[in-house]
């Protein structure tokens, strides 16, 4: 008989070589091509277990031969979810029953037409198209801004495509059925005359644009296309029309189109009458636009009226009589213009941004003393009069009993100075929490600026005003230097103003020379109307945000779990889809998904829609694919369903057993040497971390390309299959993943570490790293199947050479099983292993006596687990461990048989 030494020499010499020598073995080969051919013909695990030449080879293949009788115990190892840590196959402290399980997809995630994942994403789109709307109307209104200005001539404007869709667009006009030709015509029109073209030949839409352009009738302009207000009345209709919801710019258009008009209102019928004030009102009121007109005349005249239906604010904020009269007893002064009082606002804004932005540098107390800006806010924020000097300031933020003295605690403790001015090491002058309270502070003394200031009849009763000062000095900068004194001639003298170099602080107020404020009498004071465009600049946005909130609800709703089996009932419209009247006007499923992709029906129609869902969006053949729109593709793979038009699983990157799989792996390489103790806890912690976010991550995977940019997904993976992350480029990963598996001389089968040949099989990338079904099988992947049959050639490879050599069959056991060892416990765990370490290192068979921590401690003795990552000293140790057995053994004998067997039964207990 050839010893041991000799054969494993031989035998691991040229590995490949060897297990190609038994797949070619006529028995090997029928077995794997009944196992192939068979495999995914399997209709559920009963029928595996029932096809024995299946199931046997399969349990062959991972070691678990001696339990084929046990079927019932094995269905339960199949059916388990890896996911669960609970589950059956997971309680089992064989690890072989988790890698079988993970091998077949007996349990695979339940049929769902739309993951909870696919729903965030779909939902997520569907509410951000509503904001990119208001992103391309503003991206569409500033080119076309650009644009017209440079037009000379009628074929300028029509000859480019972005121009020519703005206008027409504005004036609700589909483009795709309007030619040039017909454009130009209406566009050099005269409106005017009877006999035009486009009074002979347009409708009122068409009427409408050829009266916002200056074209003579040959085309050509004189200076310009537009007026400026031809400009930007076109501009306007657009942000006002084409956006399904109120933009920002069209909420701008409608406060200017508001303040222009609100101050010619002698009645509260002028604003029942004007659809754009009532609307403005309702708006900014919270009043909902089914708020009819008549009840709204009766809430603004009516106080009685307006508090039954709690809106009192909305009466309070017009001075109208019970006839609709001005109430002119409620005049106020006019100080300040709304716009003035806008203004201020903004630069009040401006200063509140310099000083947060400035504050958290600041470390010694004389640099901020220094900065006159820093300390006027100051004074606003804690009402200190202008008699507190700058040296006073310095001693109040650094001395406790100074500020105490002076009554100024509050000024003192909102900053963190010591005695000597600086800031403990790591500090600031002010902590975030303070920042924002002295801000705060300064936005309360703002408000009460502004409703005080109707009041203001004189500058006099301004200057007076020593809170409402240090305001105004903090938002436009003014110096200590300059006296109140100095400060009334600045607003009631703009030449003054402008030689002080404070020509804003006049432009912010409307005093007279002599230093009056004029009544002002109309339907609002400029502190009501002040409120009510700012609550509509707040509110513009609250009832499109409802009604997309109203959408998204529904949606979950019908796409709730066991609602929607197939295509035809996400197809059914919400009348028909339950008894549920209220959601009968809300948007249809169809509609949000072709929105959320950014399509509308005239691109996908509902029996288009229909068939595409039937498609498979992953095929680089099929019908999705030949339409070449990703926007399409990407509606279709936000769904599952078959060719059968019911529902699918979702296809992901990693099958969620093999996703289990890594897990556990990568928990163990991340313990794998550790003692008990506070570093291994902290280890675990980081482990489950590190897994958790690995599912997160891999959940947003949708190609290859997201899978490599992600470091900690790709550090995760090779971890767990034990390699080194930091060997491994994003370049070199890609190489890999790309290759051919098929191909011998592919970059996977000539550069790369055997293991990534399992690593690729089991994603669902195609080289063009797309995700792609073709890997999948109905109980068997491509991967795991040709990682079946793999398993079978060296298992057999195994068997036969045990029957001449034990000591080979225990030498390529080991030899296969050492990467996967992570913890010391296994070697004791498994007679196999722990039979080659004890006959390498000639210990006593008295050993397997002693208490198992002792057994531990004294294999670490002679077992470094790093080692067994690495092949060439694991190579080193079989060549060890083969002389050793030759030189015990010499029996005919087959203790390794026995002992790989477990003498006949495999232990099945549970953890």
């Amino acid at each position: 008989m050839i010893s041991a030494s000799m054969a494993y020499n031989l035998l691991s010499g040229n590995m490949k070589q060897s297990l190609d020598r038994v797949a070619s073995q006529a028995t090997v080969k029928r077995d794997a091509e009944y196992y192939k051919d068979n495999i995914n013909n399997v209709k559920d695990v009963d029928d595996f277990l029932g096809d024995y030449r299946l199931y046997s080879y399969a349990m062959k293949a991972y070691g678990l031969e001696d339990m084929t009788y046990a079927k019932a115990f094995m269905k339960k190892v199949l059916e388990s979810d890896l996911t669960d840590a609970n589950s059956f196959a997971n309680k089992l402290s064989d690890s072989r029953y988790k890698e079988f399980a993970a091998a077949f997809n007996f349990h695979t995630p339940a049929a769902d037409a739309q993951s909870d994942a696919q729903e965030d994403d779909l939902i997520g789109l569907y509410t951000q198209s509503f904001a990119d709307e208001g992103k391309n109307a503003a991206a569409e209104t500033k080119y076309y801004s650009n644009a017209i200005d440079a037009v000379q001539n009628v074929s300028d404007l029509v000859g480019d495509s972005r121009v020519r869709t703005y206008v027409l667009k504005a004036y609700g006009i589909d483009p795709t059925y309007v030619s040039k030709d017909f454009l130009a015509q209406v566009l050099t029109s005269d409106v005017n005359d009877p006999n035009s073209f486009v009074n002979l030949n347009g409708n009122d839409k068409y009427k409408a644009l050829a009266a916002q352009f200056s074209f003579n009738a040959d085309g050509t302009v004189n200076g310009t296309a537009q007026t400026a207000t031809q400009k930007d009345a076109v501009m306007e209709q657009y942000n006002l029309t084409v956006p399904s919801i109120t933009t920002s710019a069209a909420a701008d258009y409608n406060k200017a189109y508001y303040l222009s008009k609100i101050g010619t209102v002698t009645n509260v019928d002028d604003i029942i009458a004007d659809k754009r004030l009532t609307s403005y009102i309702k708006t900014a009121f919270s009043m909902g636009d089914d708020f009819s007109n008549a009840a709204l005349r009766l809430v603004l005249t009516d106080a009685s009226y307006a508090s039954l239906l709690d809106f009192s604010n909305v009466n309070q904020s017009f001075n109208f009589n019970a006839d609709g009269t001005i109430n002119s007893a409620a005049a106020s002064y006019a100080a300040q213009t709304s716009d003035q009082m806008k203004a201020m606002s903004d630069q009040a804004a401006n200063t509140t941004g310099y000083y947060q932005s400035k504050i958290v540098s600041i470390t010694n107390v004389d640099d901020l003393i220094a900065d006159t800006k820093l300390t006027q806010y100051i004074r606003d924020a804690y009402s200190l009069p202008q008699s507190v000097s700058d040296a006073d300031l310095r001693s109040v933020l650094t001395d406790a009993s100074y500020a105490s003295l002076l009554g100024y605690d509050d000024v003192h403790s909102a900053f963190n100075f010591q005695a000597d001015g600086s800031v403990a090491t790591g500090a600031g002058a002010q902590t975030i929490a303070q920042a924002r309270a002295t801000s705060s502070q300064v936005r309360a003394n703002l408000d009460y600026f502004q409703t005080v200031i109707p009041t203001i009849s004189n500058v006099d009763d301004l200057i007076a005003d020593g809170q409402m000062m240090n305001t105004l000095r903090s938002a436009y900068g003014v110096p200590t230097s300059v006296s109140d004194a100095d400060i009334k001639r600045i607003l009631t003298d703009a030449s003054f103003a402008a030689s002080q170099g404070l020509s804003a602080l006049n432009a912010a107020f409307s005093f007279a020379a002599d230093g009056s404020a004029a009544a002002a009498s109309g339907p609002q004071s400029s502190a009501q109307l002040m409120d009510t465009t700012t609550f509509y600049g707040v509110r513009y946005a609250d009832a499109q945000n409802e009604a997309i909130d109203e959408a998204v609800a529904n949606y979950k709703t019908r796409m709730a779990d066991d609602k929607i089996k197939k295509v035809d009932d996400l197809l059914r419209s919400n009348a028909a889809a339950d008894f549920d009247k209220k959601n009968d006007d809300l948007p249809e499923l169809y509609d949000m998904a072709l929105r959320a992709y950014g399509l509308t029906e005239q691109d996908v129609s509902r029996s288009m829609f229909r068939k595409l869902l039937k498609s498979d969006p992953y095929d680089p053949d099929g019908y999705v694919a030949s339409l070449k729109d990703e926007r399409i593709t990407n509606l279709v793979r936000a769904f599952n369903f078959g060719a059968d038009g019911k529902i699918s699983a979702e296809i992901q990157p990693l099958p969620s057993a093999v996703m289990a799989k890594y897990a556990t792996n990568y928990k163990s390489r991340m313990l794998m040497g550790m003692s008990d103790g506070p570093l291994r806890d902290k280890a675990s912690k980081d482990a489950t971390k590190a897994v958790d976010a690995f599912a997160k991550g891999m959940a947003e995977v949708k190609s290859l390309d997201d899978f490599l940019s992600n470091d900690k997904l790709t550090s995760l993976v090779l971890t767990a299959n034990g390699l080194d992350p930091k060997k491994y480029d994003e370049e070199t990963l890609r190489k890999i993943f790309t290759s051919d598996p098929s191909d011998p001389k592919s970059y996977l089968n000539t550069k790369a570490e055997s293991k990534f040949k399992e690593i690729v099989s089991d994603f669902n990338f195609d080289t063009n790293g797309n995700l792609t079904r073709a890997k999948i099988g109905t109980v068997q992947n491509v991967g795991a199947e040709d990682r079946t049959e793999q398993k079978y050639v060296q298992q057999t490879l195994e068997s036969q050479e045990g029957e001449t050599n034990d000591g080979v069959r225990l030498a390529l056991y080991f030899a296969r099983s050492a990467p996967d060892i992570t913890s010391l416990y296994t070697i004791l765990g498994d007679k196999a292993l722990f039979q080659v370490i004890t006959t390498t290192f000639s210990l006593p068979t008295s050993v397997s006596n002693m208490d198992v921590e002792k057994q531990v401690s004294m294999l670490g003795k002679f077992v470094n687990l790093e080692d067994l990552q690495d092949s060439k000293k694991v190579d080193k140790l079989m060549k060890r461990f083969t002389a050793m057995y030759d030189l015990q053994n010499n029996s005919g004998t087959s203790p390794a048989l026995t002992i790989l067997t477990n003498g006949g039964t495999t232990s099945t207990s549970l953890l």
